[in-house]
């Protein structure tokens, strides 16, 4: 994993710095935002420079011999063995305790480096489990160096590694057949690039086709009969009788042109092979055959779509490969550096294209690494880094903001960020509503997520988990004014609907009116019902509210169980033993554990009756529990076959499906 950039004089970056990607732990995803001009792309291009060979671009005011380009890499010490020689994993160890030992006073020009010196100081939980280093490749030459390259060297030499020569390009050169780097620029040709013969998309699939194919030519598996005892039967390959036969022919020719002339012949270049080799013809090979297979979608060939479809089908493409290389044990490692995903696409389709690049993250455990321009990404987003390039200065400045904790700290963001971003969001929503005939059910987080996903298993309810209740409201109220006008509404396919947990703040909406929106938008809170003792949906500004969250709101029994089997995997002697003095309450309809109305009664349990201070314990142990295992209780509920459906499910699904000329606001109190 990249866990930053040293790097001098390339392009608008003068002058020795260190970029940083992480601010307290490693994350698979980085977003580079920031006006035009400012430096986003040029962090991906050096990066294709060290491991691709892309050519240089120089500072246009610095010495050829002072720039470098120094990835800085993180990983699990026996990812190292995997990837390295017995020699080189201790190497990289050597030069790992010096990074880790380091200090910023060392040297005065070491203050250039302050970011790597906090950024370390934040990951040194990391420290007894994985190995961290560099190599710097540089412009004036073709060997590699280091960063604090005479301070790695001494350590080297002291602990008897022989830095001569080609030391640091043989670790480089180890490290770069375990780990390919594929840089996506806003320009490719995509047309191109999705051909199956290109060494991009091999690399995406873990598949080099020159290999199968010289192996299929030079595999002995064709046994031919010979006369004469000595070689009776012998196995032979397919490369022996392309050129056995190609001899014959030659030889043939030879003896018909040798009747005019006898000084006719085929002889050979003294330096040439006198065979030929499966290298010889593989490529051309490769070519023959995929020049007659090309990626179609819809029976129209890959360059004849628009530029935005060619756009999706470029992720489209990288998402399955990606897929299915995870199959392999011996699979590279791919880190993936796309510029400006959204590039050509409508705003409609943003969001699907960068939904697809979270998975990427989060299912298959890639590395991505995107620059972009649409801001509607970041609540998207539930995990990652945020890097805002801002080039107002003499030299661009990286600022890192968490991307989990983006809506807790967009106070923090840059002016234009915040407004930006829901802005872009909510555009894009509208948008897919009118064009695509898409239904949005917006939810606090992920965990909602996962329930809903669970019963309503719709393939055009995209379920869009957007951090906390009050980011839910501002998208509803960007929403609301587009949407309540009748001239934009008639144009709507798609509905949205806002759903919210009941909380003690007790949100409210700046908006008055929320059942008036055309039928095709509604906010609404999970409320628990003291006179029906069940979850009902409730208008947000109504002004009776007892907390309530989406776990209380789910089937009892199933809920019952799902809790029953994560406690057993992941709770300790105390929770088993509190949850043991109960048993399930089948009287209730919600799935709470506070209050009168709870899932878990004492009445045939391990304590006595009496014993009323020690069971309110135990069920604060167990909320406790719930608090902080949400999500692996989810992960065991929707494995299970569906008990009920609760009836708040209902409405929402009544929602979606209901006639647009339907009064359906009064069935929804």
């Amino acid at each position: 994993m990249i866990l930053g950039l040293f790097l001098r004089n390339y392009k608008c970056y003068k002058g020795a710095r260190f970029l940083s990607f992480s601010i307290d732990k490693p994350q698979n995803l980085n977003v580079f935002i920031g006006n035009n001009g400012v430096g986003k792309s040029s962090i991906l291009e050096a990066l294709d420079t060290f491991f691709n060979g892309r050519e240089w671009t120089l500072h246009y005011d610095s010495k050829k011999s002072e720039a470098f380009v120094a990835p800085l890499f993180l990983y699990k010490k026996d990812m190292v063995k995997k990837m390295f020689t017995k020699t080189g994993v201790q190497s990289i160890e050597i030069i790992s305790d010096s990074l880790w030992e380091i200090l910023m006073n060392s040297n005065s020009s070491f203050k250039s480096y302050e970011a790597f010196f906090e950024l370390r100081d934040n990951l040194t939980q990391y420290r007894e489990t994985h190995c961290l280093f560099t190599f710097s490749k540089i412009y004036s030459s073709p060997r590699i160096s280091f960063p604090f390259d005479k301070y790695i060297k001494g350590n080297l030499k002291l602990n008897g590694v022989d830095t001569a020569l080609n030391f640091a390009s043989k670790l480089k050169e180890e490290f770069t057949n375990n780990v390919t780097y594929l840089y996506i620029p806003v320009e490719t040709s995509i047309s191109e690039f999705l051909r199956l013969e290109t060494k991009e998309l091999q690399d995406l699939m873990n598949v080099d086709i020159k290999q199968n194919i010289s192996k299929a030519l030079n595999e002995k598996r064709i046994t031919r009969s010979y006369t004469g005892a000595a070689n009776r039967n012998k196995k032979i390959s397919l490369m022996d009788i392309i050129n056995e036969n190609l001899e014959n022919f030659v030889n043939d020719v030879e003896e018909t042109i040798q009747t005019i002339d006898r000084e006719y012949n085929f002889s050979q270049d003294d330096w040439s092979k006198k065979k030929l080799t499966a290298n010889h013809i593989t490529k051309v090979i490769i070519e023959a055959y995929f020049s007659k297979r090309r990626l179609r979608k819809s029976k129209k060939s890959i360059h004849s779509l628009s530029a935005g479809e060619r756009k999706r089908a470029l992720i489209d493409i990288a998402y399955t490969f990606l897929s299915s290389s995870m199959k392999n044990e011996s699979k590279k490692e791919v880190i993936l550096a796309i510029d400006e995903p959204e590039s050509s696409l409508h705003i409609s389709q943003c969001y699907e294209q960068f939904n697809k690049i979270c998975t990427i993250t989060e299912q298959l455990d890639v590395q991505v690494l995107i620059t972009t321009h649409w801001y509607g990404s970041l609540p998207i987003f539930q995990t990652g880094v945020l890097n805002h390039i801002d080039g107002n200065n003499e030299a661009p400045i990286n600022t890192l903001f968490n991307l989990e904790n983006y809506f807790e700290e967009r106070g923090s963001h840059p002016n234009d960020v915040q407004l930006k971003s829901f802005y872009d969001l909510s555009s894009s929503i509208l948008s897919s509503t009118k064009l695509h005939n898409t239904n949005w059910l917006l939810v606090e987080g992920s965990v909602d997520k996962k329930y809903l996903d669970y019963f309503l298993n719709e393939k055009n309810i995209k379920v869009l988990p957007l951090g906390s209740c009050s980011i839910v409201k501002m998208i509803y109220e960007y929403l609301y004014l587009p949407i309540s006008q009748k001239s934009e509404n008639k144009s709507m396919e798609g509905k949205v609907f806002c759903l919210i947990d009941t909380d003690t703040n007790g949100t409210q909406l700046n908006i008055s009116d929320e059942g008036k929106v055309q039928n095709n938008l509604l906010i609404r809170r999970l409320q628990f019902d003291e006179s029906k003792k069940e979850i009902i949906l409730k208008k947000v500004n109504d002004g009776y509210r007892t907390p309530t969250e989406i776990e209380e709101s789910l089937d009892p029994k199933q809920f019952y169980d799902a809790l029953a089997l994560t406690i057993k995997l992941h709770g300790g002697e105390d929770v088993i033993e509190a949850f043991d003095s109960f048993e399930f309450d089948k009287a209730v309809k919600t799935s709470s554990i506070k209050g009168d109305y709870s899932i878990l009664s004492h009445q045939g349990g391990k304590k006595e009756n009496g014993d009323v201070r020690s069971l309110r314990m135990d069920k604060e142990k167990i909320t406790d529990f719930i608090d902080s295992h949400k999500e692996k209780i989810a992960q065991e509920y929707v494995k299970m076959s569906a008990v009920g459906i609760p009836e708040w499910i209902n409405e929402v699904k009544k929602f979606f499906s209901v006639d647009k000329k339907m009064k359906l606001f009064k069935t929804i109190t």
